[in-house]
């Protein structure tokens, strides 16, 4: 499911979330999804890269309470309290 393994940038920068939520990037070509962990390492809780989704493979997703965020000329981010996705198998 996943294109690449290595965190693209923008990272999200939102810090007033609630643990295990989602956040996600779409661009004209790709759509990154990262989740909000508290861990023993990062108590506080942190980012963390989940995978990279081609739109050429027409990614079907799920949210629930999304809030999408203004549209910028590279993107627009979508923060949600949970992420599931579907791919078109062709």
């Amino acid at each position: 499911m996943a294109t690449e393994t290595a965190h693209p940038e923008p990272k999200p920068d939102r810090g007033d979330v609630i643990p295990e939520s989602f956040a996600v990037y779409v661009t004209a070509e790709w759509v990154h999804v990262w989740q909000y962990r508290v861990n023993v390492s990062e108590p506080d809780g942190a980012w963390y890269f989940v995978e990279t989704l081609d739109r050429a493979n027409d990614p079907k997703l799920s949210m629930d309470h999304a809030s999408p965020t203004a549209p910028t000329p590279d993107g627009y981010w979508i923060y949600s309290r949970t992420y599931d996705c579907e791919l078109d198998c062709e």
